[in-house]
């Protein structure tokens, strides 16, 4: 096919095994050259099973204007150029999973499907939230919080939290407990406040102990 490189129009040739090699001697300046034109490549089977394969022991590279997609012996680079996003689907709507990546500092959005409560994680110019269902944790510069119907905190040797200030507050119910023993303890002043009422029991031995004691 070396005497078609600078054919102009379009051409077709059909058989088993089709093979087109193109070498450029010096890179075209006019954009009028049929070599900075369009070349299609189109496989048919019996069954819909066309086969069109590009191959190099170097690389494999498919540009558009900034856009360019790189297949290398190493990896394989896609990048959208300066303005340009990326997109990567998987299957069909409501189930489809999606990968978005939006270019100057935008998002990135990897989803596994578009019902609502499909797992998600967002990265977005200052925060990153993970969220599946209404359970969410979204990390930023301020802080991380946690939201969910459920949230265990398990530690198989030990588990601390430790902050200058710590706050549990429960509409509810509250329970403190430990297997073996348990432990409450204040450096400074220490209040036990119930608003309506209070009660401190014990199965065995109980010891109020202080430099005064005050009972009313």
């Amino acid at each position: 096919m070396d005497n078609a490189i600078h054919l102009m129009g379009e051409h077709a040739t059909t058989c088993a095994d089709f093979s087109v090699r193109a070498q450029v001697q010096s890179t075209p300046t006019d954009p009028t050259d049929p070599l900075m034109g369009r070349v299609s490549l189109t496989a048919e089977g019996p069954n819909d099973d066309g086969n069109v394969c590009l191959q190099a022991n170097g690389r494999v590279t498919s540009q558009v204007d900034e856009c360019r997609i790189d297949v290398l012996s190493d990896g394989i680079v896609v990048d959208s150029g300066n303005t340009g996003n990326i997109g990567l689907r998987a299957g069909a709507a409501p189930c489809m999973q999606r990968i978005d990546v939006e270019g100057n500092g935008g998002s990135i959005v990897l989803e596994n499907g578009q019902i609502d409560g499909s797992p998600k994680i967002d990265i977005g110019e200052d925060s990153i939230t993970l969220s599946v269902g209404t359970n969410k944790i979204t990390i930023s510069a301020t802080g991380i919080k946690v939201e969910g119907l459920e949230i265990t905190i398990e530690g198989t040797t030990s588990a601390e939290m430790k902050a200058p200030s710590v706050s549990v507050d429960a509409s509810a119910d509250a329970t403190i407990k430990g297997a073996a023993s348990t432990e409450v303890s204040s450096s400074g002043t220490m209040v036990v406040k119930g608003t309506a009422s209070t009660e401190v029991s014990a199965s065995g031995t109980m010891t109020l102990k202080g430099a005064m004691v005050m009972i009313n």
